[in-house]
């Protein structure tokens, strides 16, 4: 009796240890930190990342960028402009309310609604002409003219509850208002401090591992490094490529390691007179832009040696670029040429447009969104440089970086660009077409693109839902935008994550988000 009782005791430990593991907290160091919880406010990665732990989409993507179901089981064509989506029964978001279809019209009409906002969302729904509440689990899509992507740009929109009605950025940023349908539901978060989740456990998809996680905003590379191999971390994101022999050697610590979305460019103000931050050779603010010249635009091009970043600032982790989405993805031209370095060519491209002794110029660059950003800025304006564009960088948190760039407060400024649709038409719509409210398109156009050869095009593919015909028409808009140079690609990333290897596994995602429900207890 008494044996038996050990028995069922010890199982009971045992148990409660497996519960204990599954139960664990997460701690995961981040590079960048969101700079809000409205998942309708700023659209950049470092917020999409962190909005995916909390809210969902109607379709999701994989980790290669594939469309899966998520809050809709599944969505069909019911005519050239209208989709019709069914939604997934018995959802419930973290305050216990129901999730219906007037959820999803609530949802889509405060896109465009959201005051001060410095990167929209308003570019993925902007052919929606009207939602259709058909039953609380149908909706339909009304939209102007046909609209292939939309379950591809329906991904990235976060349904946020109708139950309180409108709600301000203030609300959501107080965690009032952050009230999702995701894995995870937030108790804290304010900037500078650890965004802190617990588990949902009323949540519709598999059970995350972790009860409690983390993520922990440590931006310089060696203290996330640090934390890593202390222990203080489980898991950070944006391995440094300095740091990578060092952690191979470490058994404790797993690398994981993948193709990105991202690439690294270069975009000149090509709209204004007076850009931000350009002077002439004497130091003088110009009242010509040069920018708007294409010889010195082609001149930029040439000047950045783009081998040597990848070999030398990023060791290899990264692949020369000459377009703006990486090869492989839908949109992609094979008839744009490798990008050429030819320093006395852009001497020579300078010299003819008026600039023999050069010009002065400030590049603006985000410090803290990738691994070795202000690296890869440091490598371009020291190119620059060597051409006769005196080039100074001034490195920002993305927190200041990104508000000033939707302001267009930058002469000059250098970032990565992820085509998270895994296609160009994003990339094309959003940052290259004229900005156009109506048509929901240019809403991240910063640089003043304005092209109407370009947009013709653009809008000509919008609608196209035959495959190869819409992408040749996004081939030659991205051909025209390159030949043109109005932004200048540099590099592509590959992705870098670690891992405590008696703690975690991961697989790494092609848009380098970080997402606590994937990183999965190692076995």
């Amino acid at each position: 009796m008494r044996i038996a009782s050990i028995r069922l005791l010890s199982a009971a430990i045992l148990s409660m240890v497996a519960a204990g593991a599954v139960a664990q907290t997460l701690n995961v160091g981040i590079q960048g930190e969101p700079n809000t919880l409205d998942p309708q406010w700023n659209l950049v990665g470092i917020n999409t990342s962190a909005m995916r732990n909390i809210y969902d989409t109607l379709s999701a993507r994989d980790q290669n960028l594939q469309l899966v179901p998520s809050l809709a089981l599944s969505w069909r064509v019911v005519d050239d402009t209208t989709w019709e989506y069914k939604l997934r029964p018995g959802v419930k978001f973290h305050d216990g309310s129901d999730f219906t279809a007037e959820d999803v019209k609530f949802t889509i009409a405060r896109v465009t609604q959201v005051p001060g906002n410095p990167n929209s969302y308003a570019v993925y729904i902007g052919q929606i002409k009207e939602v259709v509440v058909v039953d609380p689990l149908t909706v339909r899509f009304v939209t102007n003219g046909p609209a292939p992507l939309l379950p591809t740009n329906l991904s990235n929109i976060f349904i946020i509850s109708s139950k309180n009605g409108v709600q301000t950025n203030a609300d959501f940023n107080s965690g009032k208002a952050a009230i999702g349908t995701g894995p995870y539901r937030v108790v804290s978060w304010q900037p500078g401090a650890p965004m802190v989740l617990k588990r949902n456990p009323t949540y519709w998809g598999d059970k995350p591992a972790w009860e409690d996680v983390r993520f922990v905003p440590v931006p310089r590379d060696s203290a996330r490094v640090a934390a890593l191999l202390a222990g203080d971390m489980d898991f950070i994101n944006r391995v440094p490529i300095a740091d990578l022999e060092r952690l191979k050697q470490d058994a404790k610590i797993k690398l994981f390691a993948g193709n990105s979305a991202y690439v690294y460019m270069l975009f000149p103000d090509i709209e204004t007179d007076a850009p931000i931050g350009v002077k002439d050779a004497a130091g003088n603010p110009v009242t010509k832009n040069p920018f708007k010249d294409l010889r010195v635009r082609q001149a930029m091009s040439l000047a950045i040696n783009r081998a040597a970043i990848v070999e030398r600032t990023m060791e290899g982790q990264a692949t020369v670029a000459n377009q703006a989405i990486p090869a492989g993805f839908f949109g992609n031209s094979p008839k744009i040429p490798a990008a050429a370095f030819d320093a006395e060519r852009a001497r020579a491209l300078l010299a003819q447009a008026g600039y023999p002794q050069g010009f002065q110029v400030e590049l603006f660059c985000p410090n803290d969104r990738f691994a070795n950003d202000a690296k890869i800025c440091e490598a371009v304006a020291q190119f620059l440089t060597r051409v006769n564009i005196k080039t100074t960088l001034t490195a920002l948190p993305s927190t200041v970086f990104f508000p000033r760039r939707g302001k267009k407060d930058f002469g000059l400024h250098m970032a990565g660009w992820g085509s998270l649709t895994g296609e160009s038409s994003y990339f094309l719509g959003a940052q290259v077409h004229t900005p156009n409210k109506d048509l929901g398109l240019g809403a991240i156009n910063t640089n003043g693109i304005s092209d109407p050869e370009i947009d013709k095009i653009i809008q000509e593919a919008r609608p196209v839902l035959d495959d190869a015909k819409r992408k040749a028409l996004l081939e030659r808009a991205m051909e025209l935008a390159m030949e043109r140079h109005y932004i200048i690609p540099a590099l592509t990333f590959q992705v870098l994550s670690a891992g405590r290897a008696d703690k975690v596994t991961y697989k790494t995602r092609a848009d380098e988000e970080t997402l606590a429900a994937e990183i999965t207890p190692a076995r």
